[in-house]
């Protein structure tokens, strides 16, 4: 049988005890107790939305390139700050 490697980004970030894993791409997410676990979780969650996308005979979104950065910049503002949420 053959098989197709599908590489798609995931962005994890932390909510509440939980580990959100998002999947811009599909418009999908899962989570877990840990990074690991919302890292597996949500691979399952590809290959179910995949396959559903396959049997509605739905075009699957394209793999993302590797040529993206995603990280943080951390900046010091003087004085106190009041946030929208």
């Amino acid at each position: 049988m053959q098989t197709t490697l599908l590489r798609y980004h995931v962005i994890i970030h932390k909510e509440g005890n939980q580990y959100i894993a998002d999947v811009p791409t599909l418009g999908i997410s899962d989570y877990g107790r840990t990074i690991s676990l919302a890292k597996e979780h949500v691979k399952g969650a590809i290959l179910c939305h995949i396959e559903g996308l396959q049997e509605t005979k739905t075009p699957i979104p394209p793999p993302d390139k590797d040529d993206v950065y995603i990280g943080s910049a951390e900046v010091s503002f003087p004085g106190t700050i009041r946030f929208a949420y």
